[in-house]
């Protein structure tokens, strides 16, 4: 039956056909339509098809990117670069003080953390106290264009200053006297460049310096009674030491001092250092003063009364006080301000004062007070006392005293038996020493 009916089919006679090249082709994408697309192919697909899109995209993006990049981005890491810094003061002088203006040098170490150079248009550094703001700077320095990198020293030397702002300079200069460690604040703005990359920089950074720490260990040493006084009336003569734990330079200038028994008010005398200028570590000037024996005197009981505990040890304790400071003859009133407001506290060894004295007064030599201090008092060493301290000898010229007249004229105003009695009292103490 099937035969019969195949006779009706054209063609069906003719068995199987091989198929051609286009066939197999045909064949081929009938396959790969029925075969489920890979996410490679899709992507591809969909980039050929919508590929303008992307590219209008891209550049809307890049046209919006990379101004915020170049006038934002790289200004922010910039500017972070040098907040991130480190910055540390080396060396500080100021120098040639008037009541208006210093000279300034500034040394310091700037670490930026990155290997890349940055070059620094020239910029205005403007110092001041950090509670009162860099609007009320106390002074400014000018720094140069120049290419900072890695660990780099940054400053001027020798740069004259005026002082735009005396209150809150006055500040600065009591906060680096009385305190520990006190803060140099630098506020400046300027252009610095990354390669070829022009950046807004604002420099406002708090540097922690060591200051002064109200010259912890001051001390007055050597010291000596001249008899009879100077024609200038000085009798006092002695060692004045002011620590400098700082990297800091000041030059002050003459001190005048007024020099007080313990913590009294009693003024016993006055003193005067010249040419004081405070170098790192510790600074020993010569002390001429002259002491009023007569106040002394007249105020014994008040004076003993409040030299009862360091008499115990042997000392006597003068308070310091700075009455002027003056530089090239004009007087200083920020340094005179604030160390008028310190007491400096020395205390003077009996047996000292007494040597060298006794070593002054037993030498028909005069001193020269035009020399340095430390070769005057190597001279009264050489002329100590015979014999050793304690001595019969050294006793007995104590108690002789009471027929020298330039003591007889100190106690002039005294009765001879009190004189004497006090003239025994030194013999004593000398003696157990």
């Amino acid at each position: 039956m099937a035969k019969e009916e195949d006779k009706y089919i054209i063609g069906g006679n003719r068995g199987l056909l091989h198929p051609g090249p286009d066939d197999l082709a045909k064949l081929e994408q009938i396959e790969s339509s029925t075969r489920s697309a890979t996410r490679k192919d899709k992507f591809r697909r969909h980039c050929r098809r919508f590929w303008l899109c992307y590219f209008i995209g891209n550049v809307i993006f890049l046209a919006i990117f990379l101004p915020v990049f170049f006038l934002v981005a790289i200004p922010a890491v910039a500017q972070l670069v040098v907040n991130k810094s480190n910055l540390v003061v080396v060396n500080a002088e100021v120098m040639r003080p008037t009541p208006d203006t210093v000279q300034m040098t500034l040394a310091a170490k700037v670490d930026l953390k990155i290997a890349l150079g940055v070059r620094i248009e020239p910029v205005k550094f403007y110092t001041f106290v950090r509670k009162y703001g860099h609007e009320n700077a106390w002074g400014a320095i000018d720094i140069p264009g120049q290419t900072i990198k890695g660990n780099y020293t940054l400053g001027v030397n020798n740069q004259h200053t005026p002082i735009l702002n005396s209150t809150t300079w006055q500040a600065f200069v009591h906060d680096t006297v009385f305190k520990k460690e006190t803060i140099l604040s630098l506020y400046g703005v300027t252009y610095g460049y990354l390669g070829v990359l022009k950046n807004h920089i604002t420099m406002d950074k708090d540097v922690v310096i060591p200051s002064l720490n109200k010259f912890e260990g001051f001390s007055i040493a050597d010291s000596t009674l001249i008899l009879p006084a100077q024609d200038d009336g000085t009798n006092l003569i002695a060692n004045l030491t002011l620590p400098n734990p700082t990297a800091l330079s000041f030059e002050v200038g003459t001190i005048t001092l007024d020099l007080k028994s313990g913590d009294t008010d009693l003024i016993i005398g006055n003193a005067t250092v010249d040419n004081v200028t405070l170098r790192p570590g510790n600074n020993t000037f010569p002390l001429k003063g002259v002491l009023d024996l007569k106040t002394v005197i007249s105020n014994l009981t008040e004076v003993i009364s409040s030299q009862s505990s360091s008499l115990m040890n042997g000392n006597l304790a003068l308070t310091a006080m700075t009455r002027t400071i003056v530089s090239n003859g004009t007087l200083i009133p920020y340094y005179t301000n604030v160390l008028s407001q310190l007491p400096l506290v020395a205390n003077v060894g009996i047996g000292d004062v007494l040597k060298n004295t006794l070593a002054y007064l037993g030498s028909n030599d005069n001193l020269n007070l035009t020399g340095p201090l430390s070769g005057i008092t190597d001279n009264i060493r050489r002329r100590a006392l015979d014999g050793p301290v304690g001595n019969g000898n050294a006793v007995n010229r104590i108690a002789s005293l009471k027929q020298n007249k330039h003591v007889q004229k100190v106690f002039e105003d005294e009765d001879d038996d009190k004189r004497d009695a006090m003239i025994d009292s030194l013999a004593r103490y000398y003696a157990s020493l």
